[in-house]
């Protein structure tokens, strides 16, 4: 099985699994596994927004031996992991449709935000089980959901869920305790809160602030902190992770300037979320970036912007390149991943083509220091090993 971009895709590939709609509010199967792609199903994969499928090898025209490839699952905590069967993906859908207009309800409200009413308080809570169960119960929800908000229009309530949805499986990468994932996941809900209280033309602003913009957008996580303390229901976990989320690992960020480990391991967390999730979102005035450009800039901003220790642990749960995904090198091969180092972003790859069969682990092995992936392989053959 390798995974192919929908714009590669040829009649007569087989699905390796199914392919569901993308929107958060109808789920549907759109083509179910084990079918052979014709030309209208390609061309309606394009309508509906998929990026990509997973084909089975035995699919291709042309294909990829991957035998030997491994397989990776991410780790959670016992108690996050259910005994019984993934929930119903409608339900799942459901839940987020309700988050949606509930969040929404929360943040844009007509007036000034003094503190939030106990149902909002409730609301919230209630959005942060959900996400804690959804994830738990099914390793794929996460993947397809966050595709789904990201076609949204991007307010910032929405983005608030993306973020405590990403905060959540770094939390249980990192091995958090139930408690402590549940207070990470609130403070992702809640850490741009404060935005409600500013000018809603400079948060929606296309172009570049002005220093006055600026200083304003800058009180936003002071705003909401106390928001959340004038509410009386927030622990200092909670408190903690909108008050300081935009601090910097040096000491450059705002409001405080606090460095290093003394800035909260929840708003270290959500340092990563956040931006790591308004990169790779539409904005007015720039294209989103690719994932694996977004993380290689996250990734070379450690020690100065972010925590080394909770990026790796968000490199290790949202990987840019899974086991099965042909990659370009920079050398101009091409070839598919079979298995991951520590830095996810230097695979062992199987290499295609012309040299097929060779195995160059990219992070340990010398001959290729200076060889990396350059991204998803675009090109319109995948040659047979």
């Amino acid at each position: 099985m390798i995974i192919i971009p929908v714009n590669e895709l040829r009649e007569g590939m087989q699905l390796a699994e199914n392919v569901d709609t993308t929107t958060a509010t109808e789920y549907r199967t759109l083509i179910p596994k084990g079918t052979f792609l014709s030309r209208s199903m390609i061309e309606m994969l394009k309508s509906e927004g998929i990026k990509s499928v997973r084909i089975n090898i035995g699919g291709l025209t042309s294909g990829v031996d991957t035998s030997g490839v491994a397989r990776r699952s991410p780790s959670k905590p016992e108690s996050l992991v259910s005994d019984e069967q993934p929930i119903d993906e409608r339900i799942i859908n459901e839940d987020l449709s309700h988050a949606l207009t509930d969040l929404d309800e929360i943040f844009d409200c007509n007036e000034e935000i003094k503190e939030l009413s106990q149902a909002s308080i409730q609301k919230v809570d209630n959005i942060a089980n959900d996400i804690i169960t959804d994830i738990a119960s099914d390793p794929s929800f996460l993947g397809k959901q966050m595709i789904a908000l990201q076609n949204y229009d991007d307010y910032t309530y929405k983005h608030c869920l993306r973020v405590a949805m990403l905060s959540t499986s770094v939390g249980v990468e990192m091995g958090l305790s139930v408690d402590e994932i549940k207070d990470l996941v609130v403070a992702g809900l809640l850490h741009d809160i404060g935005k409600s209280n500013i000018d809603h033309d400079i948060i929606i602003k296309p172009g570049k602030l002005t220093d006055e913009e600026f200083a304003e957008i800058k009180r936003h996580p002071l705003i909401g902190y106390n928001i959340l303390k004038n509410s009386g229901n927030y622990n200092s976990n909670v408190l903690s992770g909108v008050l300081f989320h935009q601090e910097k690992f040096d000491g450059s960020g705002y409001p405080t300037g606090i460095a290093g480990k003394k800035i909260p391991l929840v708003a270290r967390i959500l340092t990563v979320c956040d931006v790591f999730d308004a990169l790779t979102s539409n904005r007015p005035y720039r294209v989103p970036w690719s994932v694996p450009e977004t993380e290689e800039y996250i990734l070379g901003a450690c020690e100065s912007h972010f925590d080394l220790e909770v990026t790796q642990a968000f490199l290790r749960a949202f990987n840019p390149y899974p086991v099965g995904t042909v990659v370009q090198l920079t050398d101009g091969r091409h070839g598919v991943v079979i298995s991951h180092s520590p830095n996810v972003l230097r695979p062992t790859v199987r290499v295609m083509g012309e040299f097929a069969g060779e195995e160059i682990n990219l992070m340990d092995d010398f001959r290729f220091l200076t060889l990396a992936v350059s991204g998803i392989y675009k090109g319109s053959e995948y040659p047979v090993n």
